[in-house]
């Protein structure tokens, strides 16, 4: 056998990789696409595009938040998991 019943490295190295990826992307990724204001056309935006920015600004801040808050959750439940698999 390669490994014993008991043994659970294999385990806890996977979780490791797991939680430093999740934190790489929590703390390295940029938080979503930006459209970029130009500040000479803003005499001539209209109000359907000025409503259409904000909206899509909304819209990814929420994706952001989104992503924020799954990979917390995937951090907690990896350092949960580790703990289990080392204390128990």
């Amino acid at each position: 056998m390669l490994a014993q019943t008991e043994d659970d490295t294999i385990f806890l190295i996977a979780l490791g990789v797991v939680l430093l990826f999740a934190v790489y992307q929590l703390v390295f990724s940029p938080d979503g696409v930006r459209v970029a204001e130009n500040k000479e056309s803003q005499a001539e935006e209209t109000d359907f595009e000025r409503r259409l920015f904000q909206k899509l600004d909304h819209t990814n801040d929420l994706l952001v938040s989104t992503r924020n808050s799954l990979l917390i959750l995937i951090i907690l439940v990896v350092i949960l998991a580790s703990l289990y698999l080392i204390f128990r």
